[in-house]
């Protein structure tokens, strides 16, 4: 597959929010990010900061790597509907697990893959189905290494369309496909303990993905400038970093590990369908 790289601009993170930031809708529009800033109390400086996220590259990847993306090794992995995707850091495919979904799912009208993440050796996906009023969708769960199903767990969710985990094995999502706060659970026993949502100090329109990363949840939307934003942890302040580009295009899933200095990378869909983008983004930040 072709792979281009193009830089549209770049900045130095400054040194405290990279040290703390280390961890894990068209058409091919050429502007650059949006130049948003947000003044944030972080959990991870002790001062004001102003947030921004710039692009600096993007690489054009298989039109089957479209829902979701998640940093696996040295390489990643990407979810389409109903396919879980291995790839080398390059985007060579190396690996494949089609009709990922299990049939016992499948025939309950499970059929869509979201935003995953990976935690302890397990890909953590969210499983969706249509029907978005019965409140309740799945969370299956993965091997690492060799893409095999290991389980699934119902969770009473309207919406279930990515899932962060943190280091401590909590998980994040959304109920609403715009909303105003963040699901918690942890999956222990094979059972779901619910934990008190998170609410947020805004409503975030048309949540794609979400990963998890220095004391902060990362959301990419399909809204209205294909917006990513920070979510601090212990409050809920909402920061709004600018946009990923291709606002004609649809934005899908995001990953917060820092690779060659940028934190977040996010899957895009060209407003052509493909080819899809992964477009990296460096955080820069400044004391207000």
């Amino acid at each position: 597959m072709g792979r281009r790289a193009r830089v549209v601009a770049a900045a130095a993170v400054a040194a405290g929010l990279l040290a703390s930031c280390s961890g894990s809708s068209g058409g091919g529009s050429d502007a650059g990010p949006v130049d948003t800033t947000a003044k944030a109390t972080s959990t991870t400086a002790p001062q004001d900061l102003v947030l921004r996220a710039e692009a600096a590259g993007e690489s054009d990847v298989d039109g089957n790597y479209r829902q979701g993306i998640a940093r696996s090794g040295d390489g990643w992995l990407f979810t389409t509907n109903n396919a879980i995707y291995r790839t080398d850091a390059a985007f060579n495919q190396t690996d494949q697990l089609l009709d990922a979904i299990p049939a016992d799912l499948a025939v309950q009208g499970y059929d869509h893959l979201g935003d995953p993440d990976v935690a302890e050796g397990l890909i953590w996906v969210p499983v969706e189905r249509d029907d978005k009023d019965a409140g309740q969708q799945v969370t299956a769960r993965y091997d690492e290494e060799t893409l095999e199903f290991v389980d699934a767990v119902t969770v009473e969710q309207h919406h279930n369309a990515f899932i962060g985990v943190d280091d401590d094995g909590t998980a994040y999502s959304a109920d609403e496909f715009s909303d105003d706060a963040i699901v918690r659970y942890r999956i222990v026993d094979g059972k779901v303990e619910a934990m008190d949502p998170l609410p947020l100090s805004q409503t975030v329109e048309r949540i794609q993905g979400g990963d998890i990363s220095g004391g902060a949840l990362w959301l990419s939307t399909d809204d209205d400038h294909n917006g990513v934003y920070r979510v601090d942890l212990e409050t809920g302040e909402v920061h709004d970093l600018g946009s990923t580009g291709h606002v004609d295009g649809e934005g899908e899933g995001i990953d917060a590990t820092d690779v060659d200095g940028s934190l977040l990378h996010v899957l895009v869909a060209d407003a052509a369908i493909v080819p899809m983008w992964v477009v990296d983004l460096q955080v820069t930040s400044k004391p207000a």
